[in-house]
This record gives C-alpha cells, sequence and structure tokens, in this order.
C-alpha cells in the first residue's frame, strides 16, 4: 500500500507499511510495482542519460547508486497499463524523506480515457488536433513587412497599395483563425477544470482517476506557452493587423467597402485588436477563463481548483530540480514541456488564488519554481520568465518577499 501525498512538495515523512524505510535517499527502495517492468542498467555517471524510447514524461523508481532503471517501453508497458498502474499520473514510490520532496511518478504520454472521462476527452482532443498546426503557421508567420512599407512610402501609387492588401488579407485572416481557436481552447480548459474538480472526489482524487484528463490540461498549458513565445517574438503580427484597420478605416471614410471586410468586421477585428494587444494572448484567455470558471461556480471551493494547479507545478518543478529525474530525460523538449506546464500552472494558481502565487502561504515554491527556469540557457526561458513577470497578478504585491522579485529582475 502506497502513501499519496496531497502536497507533493511537502518535507513530511509518511510512513508506508509495505516499503522498507531507508535511512539516507541513497538507499532508497525501489518500488515492486516496477520490478516486473523495468531492469536495472549500470549507468556512466549519475547524470548521464541512458537513450530510451522519447517519453514526454516518465518517472521511474529510485535505485541505489550508479544504477538507473529504464522502462522497456512497447513490450512490458501494455501489460501495466491493463492492470491500472503505467496509466496513473502522480504516486508516491518511495515514502522516502528526501531533500527534495517526495519520489513521484508523472506520465504524460501512455495515459488512456476511461469509460467516465471518454466525453469530456473526445471535446478536449478534438481541440488539441488543431494545435500543432496553428502552431506551424504562426511558426512559419513572416508578415507583409516589405509590402507595407512600400505601401506607405508611395500613398500616391494605387499599384502598391493593393499590392500591400493582397498581402496583408490572407495574413488577417490567418490571424482571425488564431483567435477563434483561443475561444475553442477556453471552452476545453472549462470542461477539463469541471471534470477535474468536481464533487465527491478531492483534486488529489481527480488526478488519480482522470490521468488522461490531466495530459490533456497539461497540453494545453504546454500550447499555450509555445504560442506566446511565438507571439511575442514577432511584431509583424501586430504591425500587418494594424495596417489592415487603418486601411479598413481609410476606406470607410471615402465610402468604399472591401470584400475582406466580410471575412473581419468591426466588431471582429475590435475582439482580435485587444486579444493580440496582449503580451501573452493565449495566456491571459486562459487565465481569464479559470478566474470566471471560479466565479460562476460559487458552491466549489476555492481550493479545490488551486489545489489542482499547485500540486502540477510541484510536480514539474520536482522533476526538474532532481539530478536523477533528469537523467532519464532523453532531450531538451521534455524539459521544455515541463518548464511551460510549471509556469501555465503558477499563472492560473495566481490569478485565482485570494493572495496568489508568490505570498508566504503559498502552496507553490516559487523560489525553487524560478531556479529551475534561471538554471536553463536563457534563450530557452526568457519567455517563460516574462510571461511570470508581466502575466501574473500578485508579483507586486507587499507580501511577495524582495528574494523573489529579486529572482524575477
Amino acid at each position: 500500500m502506497y502513501t499519496f501525498f496531497k502536497e507533493v512538495g511537502g518535507r513530511q515523512r509518511r510512513e508506508c507499511p509495505s516499503v522498507a524505510m531507508p535511512t539516507s535517499p541513497s538507499k532508497a527502495v525501489p518500488s515492486p510495482l516496477f520490478h516486473c517492468s523495468t531492469h536495472p542498467i549500470p549507468c556512466p555517471s549519475p547524470c548521464t542519460p541512458i537513450s530510451t524510447h522519447n517519453q514526454h514524461m516518465g518517472i521511474h523508481t529510485h535505485t541505489p547508486p550508479h544504477t538507473h532503471t529504464f522502462p522497456i517501453t512497447h513490450t512490458l508497458f501494455p501489460s501495466l497499463c491493463s492492470r491500472g498502474i503505467m496509466g496513473n499520473l502522480l504516486k508516491v514510490l518511495t515514502c522516502t524523506e528526501l531533500e527534495h520532496g517526495p519520489i513521484v511518478f508523472l506520465d504524460f504520454e501512455h495515459a488512456q480515457p476511461t469509460e467516465a472521462e471518454t466525453a469530456v476527452w473526445n471535446q478536449v482532443s478534438a481541440v488539441l488536433e488543431e494545435a500543432h498546426g496553428i502552431l506551424a503557421e504562426l511558426q512559419s508567420y513572416n508578415g507583409a513587412g516589405q509590402e507595407i512599407r512600400e505601401a506607405i512610402q508611395n500613398p500616391n501609387d494605387l499599384q502598391l497599395q493593393e499590392k500591400a492588401w493582397n498581402a496583408v488579407c490572407p495574413l488577417v485572416a490567418k490571424l482571425k483563425r488564431f483567435y477563434e481557436f483561443s475561444l475553442r481552447l477556453e471552452n476545453a480548459l472549462r470542461s477539463l477544470l469541471e471534470a477535474l474538480t468536481s464533487p465527491p472526489y478531492a483534486p488529489m482524487q481527480h488526478l488519480e482517476r482522470e490521468q488522461a484528463l490531466a495530459k490533456q490540461f497539461a497540453e494545453i498549458l504546454h500550447f499555450t506557452l509555445s504560442f506566446d513565445e511565438l507571439k511575442m517574438t514577432n511584431p509583424a503580427i501586430q504591425n500587418d493587423f494594424s495596417y489592415y484597420r487603418r486601411t479598413i478605416s481609410r476606406n470607410r471614410l471615402n465610402n468604399q467597402q472591401l470584400e475582406a471586410e466580410n471575412e473581419v468586421n468591426n466588431e471582429m477585428a475590435n475582439r482580435m485588436s485587444l486579444f493580440y494587444a496582449e503580451a501573452t494572448p493565449m495566456l491571459k484567455t486562459l487565465s481569464n477563463a479559470t478566474t470566471k470558471f471560479v466565479s460562476e461556480n460559487k458552491t466549489l471551493p476555492i481550493e479545490d481548483t488551486t489545489d489542482c494547479l499547485s500540486t502540477m507545478a510541484c510536480v514539474c518543478r520536482v522533476m526538474l530540480e532532481t539530478p536523477e529525474y533528469r537523467c532519464r530525460f532523453t532531450n531538451t523538449d521534455t524539459m521544455l514541456f515541463c518548464m511551460r506546464v510549471m509556469v501555465g500552472v503558477i499563472i492560473l494558481y495566481d490569478h485565482v488564488h485570494p493572495v496568489g502565487a508568490f505570498a508566504k502561504t503559498s502552496k507553490i515554491d516559487m523560489k525553487g519554481c524560478i531556479k529551475v527556469l534561471k538554471e536553463q540557457p536563457s534563450n530557452s526561458v526568457e519567455g517563460l520568465l516574462n510571461a511570470l513577470r508581466y502575466t501574473t497578478r500578485h508579483l507586486n504585491d507587499d507580501s511577495t518577499s524582495k528574494q523573489i522579485r529579486a529572482l524575477l529582475q
């Protein structure tokens, strides 16, 4: 029988009847859950990754010094799935008093929806199927800067005006698709929050029972932070849309109706303008959606939502800051996935919780989370740090310590 920690980042020792308590972290006992699915493989050094199949997340047992336990994927894991083990999102494997908190198993790759999850899972899956294409389009977005400059420099050249307009219109149609996708993503998030916080189960029980939905929740956050990082580094988006709106306004004054207005009318253009004016528009959308969800569900304790968010943040932090876990990451994408999910849930927590994520009473170890980010190459985490600086609500509160503020400067 394995103890389930309510606060993953806690330091308290938990008694495990079926696991002998080691006297030190280096003597942690491997979990018997994985004896049938893993083999001990000598590791050249404590932090040298050994190539495994690409997994978003896969945290396994803590083993004696110089020995790492790695999964044999695609062979014995299906048998574990059938016994309801492999799909577990959060499971305490050993009850050791480690410096960084309890050892946890977090898997975002193999969780499959149960019958009870299927309806919500299908709804959210339909939205997430579009996410990859949206990111690909945004990444290849080059803008119409050249055509716009030429049109502005030669206001009387009708040919250049038409050339700029023809270049901008398809780009604005693409920006409209991005905005409309944010609305569908908002609805998907709401469905997940309803499923992961609804009574009679506590938040931790939801994460245990509905692993597939928790995985989708993480994927939404991963997409959101990825989208916003691309948007923040592409000024062409706002330049193109500003030119489009100026041209529409000028033609309206001249009583001219352009065909493109049928697709993006003035009301839609106003909403899109507010959306793209945000430094991190997708994250702002999810933050507003989470806040609205809490305010509209007055019978649901706020803690049910914030505990779900803080637990996800703590798990990601422990995985990122523990060398034994990082050894098992096969590529940098896994690290980035963890970091984006961690930052995303921190921001949502800060918008929903009355005192936010930065107060001393917060269930999120903000110092630890920020330090983990700052240990990575600056070019890979600057967008995430900016999201914490500029999209959180309570960073500048008096309750935020000077140390945390200094870390984010």
